[in-house]
């Protein structure tokens, strides 16, 4: 029987088929990858994308932030930092004006290892780091509200700075089209309030809009950071499937991130022929808990028939911890979601936004789920039945949808943009 392997926390979950099974295999692009990452980087910041180089930018009486994508992402950090801080200081800006703050969103607050991993141990030793839990409300300062109607909640640190530049990468994602820009700003940088208020918009909007990079909450987030905060400069890299740097875009927040958008579809844009009847969606990259996990859900739903069946499998090795609610609002129904964050009842008013279109999915399709981190209890609560293994996820599926049943897997549904004729 066929095997297949899919990429699962830090080892390889493998699988059998059936032979005589309609299978198709979905995975990113393999593209040429560059002998010197940190190369590709310094030749990106030489050649901006949309405005001047940061040496034109900075002054050597500026402070700067400089934020960074926290461990939920595979930005390389630690490679592209140091060209970025390199520049910083030819233009004259001293070590001591520069602060690395850490994007969380609504994620915890990372342990000193993970900041060290992340940004590299010499660099975590030398600067100044910011890593602030967005419910600390003595931490951001009130910048007006967008024309949209978000109120700007950002951390002083960013909001005192005179320069901004963003670090992090560019993947498909299930609510703002696309990773990267301006949403390390928004919702990366901002208060619980502004979280909220900007996820309570994506309730509104119908349809999954992975992949989109015109999405609503795209323009949301732009529109934002342009009118309440600035983002004087970005570097987003996109990385292939083992998480190497493929490609670099820096400058403008919007223009180079559109130039890292094509870079990112290059890699993560796979050709699909049809929707399957089951579909196997591996969470991997974006699996650390459930809260991440749902990104390969939107992956998966767009190739997933009509009545078919959505297995999601993810690892999970942090549990349900961020939003754990959100179990039970994808369990629930899409109508009482909006009316609940309409009269502002709902407990937790980000994960309920963010369930109301995995709701809207799980009444087309059915979900199924296999996990080592996740218990029964919150598979129940999500609406999925769960299995110990993929062959046993597959059999239910089968058994639902017919021994004949197409199936498509997705080997890195976390990132994976699913591109369907």
């Amino acid at each position: 029987m066929p095997q297949i392997d899919l990429p699962y926390g830090n080892d390889v979950l493998s699988f059998a088929v059936d032979a005589d099974l309609p299978l198709a295999v979905i995975r990113p692009q393999t593209v040429p990858l560059p002998a010197d990452a940190a190369a590709v980087v310094r030749d990106a910041l030489a050649d901006p994308i949309g405005c001047p180089p940061l040496d034109a930018i900075v002054r050597p009486e500026n402070t700067v932030a400089v934020i960074v994508d926290d461990i939920t992402r595979q930005t390389p950090a630690h490679l592209v930092l140091p060209p970025v801080l390199e520049a910083l200081h030819v233009a004259g800006v001293p070590r001591t004006a520069v602060r690395i703050v850490m994007a969380l969103g609504t994620h915890r607050p990372m342990t000193a290892d993970e900041i060290r991993q992340k940004i590299g141990a010499e660099i975590a030793a030398a600067y100044a780091i910011v890593n602030t839990d967005c419910r600390d409300t003595g931490a951001s300062v009130y910048r007006g509200r967008s024309d949209a109607g978000i109120p700007a909640w950002v951390l002083k640190e960013v909001v005192s700075a005179d320069v901004r530049i963003g670090i992090g990468m560019i993947t498909p994602h299930m609510d703002a089209g696309f990773s990267g820009g301006g949403k390390i700003i928004l919702p990366g940088v901002c208060g619980e309030a502004t979280v909220e208020a900007f996820h309570r918009r994506q309730a509104k909007i119908a349809g999954n809009q992975l992949g989109r990079p015109d999405a609503p909450l795209r323009r949301d987030l732009e529109a934002f950071v342009d009118q309440r905060i600035g983002l004087e400069f970005i570097v987003n890299v996109a990385l292939d499937a083992r998480g190497r740097v493929y490609r670099c875009a820096a400058g403008h927040f919007i223009a180079a991130h559109r130039k890292g958008v094509e870079f990112a579809r290059e890699v993560y844009g796979a050709p699909v022929p049809q929707r399957y009847p089951v579909v196997i969606a591996n969470a991997y990259p974006a699996e650390i808990d459930l809260w991440q996990s749902t990104k390969a859900i939107a992956a998966g739903e767009l190739m997933t028939a009509d009545a078919g069946t959505l297995i999601l499998v993810a690892d999970c090795c942090e549990g349900n911890t961020t939003h754990p609610l959100v179990a039970d609002y994808m369990g629930s129904d899409p109508t009482r979601l909006i009316q609940a964050l309409d009269a502002d009842s709902a407990e937790d008013p980000v994960a309920c936004a963010l369930a109301v279109p995995l709701s809207r999915m799980r009444q087309r399709v059915d979900l199924a789920l296999v996990s080592s981190g996740l218990t029964p209890d919150v598979a129940d609560r999500m609406g999925a039945a769960l299995y110990a293994t993929v062959e046993e996820a597959l059999d239910a599926a089968l058994k639902r949808q017919g021994p004949d049943a197409a199936v498509g897997v997705l080997t890195h549904g976390g990132v994976t943009l699913p591109l369907l004729p």
